[in-house]
């Protein structure tokens, strides 16, 4: 068990009939899977369940999108992970593919079609009306054992992601085990905490923020990108109109009131840019805060203020960090980014965000220095600002007034 939810521990699994939830996901550009992560973080819970018939739902992209696609090349990246054949099926429970689970031997792995091809996966639907759609109700009876691993998406109340617990034996995977076990690590253990929040995504840095500093969890939280300029405007600087546009494009849901209020009650704790990188004449300039105009636009933290964060984030017991300090894409201006994942990594347990930050770690290989980087955007930042992931709940809500008392080992 961990933090309350059953995992591969509590079951017995070999030789067993599971349905495996997993986030695979993908960037795709002509029919090519440009980042296998995700992919990669499954294997733990692929090769725990070698000596099991394993069934796999997945998602790739949603209705509209250019990349909402098949998941035939998906199976072709797994069986290259795996070293063995992970057979594609372009369906998700028709009388071939229930003919195809029962003839599984046991090591067998497939791959179902697409589960957001099937109109009723995102339907605003409770777990219980969710276990009564066809899908459930067509595959429950071939499984012994559903689990999730699909921690990316339990923040989401889909149909392959709350429906089986009803209905089925459930426990989560390896990724989620490890992702649970770490965002709680960063939230609950002892220590002097840093949250360091970045990127263009106002609303969801807030969430972290409201959380660590009303809960007292974070000694410190700094800001950095679109998030440091929107409180740097709070705080009553004039940045210009050029910043204050990108700032009013990526507010959404914010309540400027409540957010001063938290500024003014947090003052002491919330850490500000001093001075921020600027393109002037294509080329960076640094420009101490007191003396920029507001007629640039700003592109990074300045040099230095990511002097004071590299010497005071390694300080820390716990380091958090979620979203870039600026645009790190354009290599003029990297060096915020790389320099606080750097400082980062020094300090004692270090956590690194999904998304866009999780991407510059990997890409400057700081990745491996960090204690955990999570493959989650969205769910990250929900479980980081103290919300329950549905998808989680339901499992540990039927485990314990159902399946626990059936398959459950005994301790």
């Amino acid at each position: 068990m961990i933090d309350g939810l059953p995992t591969l521990d509590d079951v017995d699994y070999d030789g067993k009939s599971v349905l495996l939830r997993l986030d695979i996901n993908a960037p795709i550009v002509n029919s090519t899977i440009l980042d296998t992560t995700r992919f990669e973080s499954h294997v733990p819970t692929l090769k725990d369940l070698e000596g099991s018939r394993v069934v796999i739902l997945a998602h790739q992209s949603r209705p509209g999108k250019k990349d909402f696609t098949t998941l035939e090349i998906h199976a072709k990246v797994l069986s290259e992970l795996l070293g063995k054949e992970v057979v594609y099926l372009d369906e998700i429970f028709s009388s071939r593919v229930i003919e195809k689970i029962r003839s599984m031997d046991v090591g067998d792995v497939i791959l179902l079609e697409n589960v957001r091809f099937y109109s009723e996966e995102q339907l605003k639907r409770s777990a219980e009306e969710h276990a009564t759609s066809h899908m459930v109700k067509k595959l429950k009876d071939h499984f012994d054992l559903y689990v999730n691993d699909a921690f990316s998406a339990c923040h989401r109340a889909h149909a392959s992601l709350v429906g089986f617990p009803p209905v089925l034996p459930s426990v989560v995977g390896r990724l989620v085990e490890k992702e649970v076990a770490a965002l709680s690590k960063a939230l609950k253990s002892e220590g002097r905490k840093v949250f360091i929040l970045g990127g263009a995504k106002i609303e969801d840095a807030v969430k972290v923020m409201k959380n660590v500093l009303t809960k007292g969890i974070a000694e410190k939280v700094v800001l950095t990108g679109v998030v440091a300029n929107y409180f740097l405007m709070l705080s009553g600087k004039d940045i210009g109109e050029v910043n204050r546009k990108v700032v009013e494009e990526n507010k959404e849901g914010i309540d400027d009131k409540e957010m001063l209020e938290l500024y003014n009650k947090f003052k002491d704790k919330i850490v500000l840019p001093i001075d921020v990188g600027v393109e002037v004449d294509g080329v960076r300039k640094d420009i101490p805060l007191e003396k920029f105009d507001g007629k640039a636009k700003i592109m990074d933290i300045g040099i230095e203020t990511i002097s004071m964060l590299s010497e005071e984030i390694p300080k820390f017991d716990i380091a958090v960090i979620n979203g870039p300090a600026g645009v790190f894409e354009d290599e003029r201006f990297t060096l915020g980014t790389f320099e606080i994942l750097k400082a980062v990594a020094k300090a004692k347990y270090s956590v690194v965000g999904g998304g866009h930050i999780s991407t510059a770690a990997r890409m400057t290989g700081i990745d491996k220095k960090m204690d955990h980087v999570s493959v989650a955007g969205g769910a990250c930042i929900r479980f980081l600002s103290g919300e329950k992931l549905i998808a989680l709940e339901v499992i540990k809500e039927y485990w314990e007034k159902k399946w626990s008392k059936v398959v459950g080992k005994k301790s």
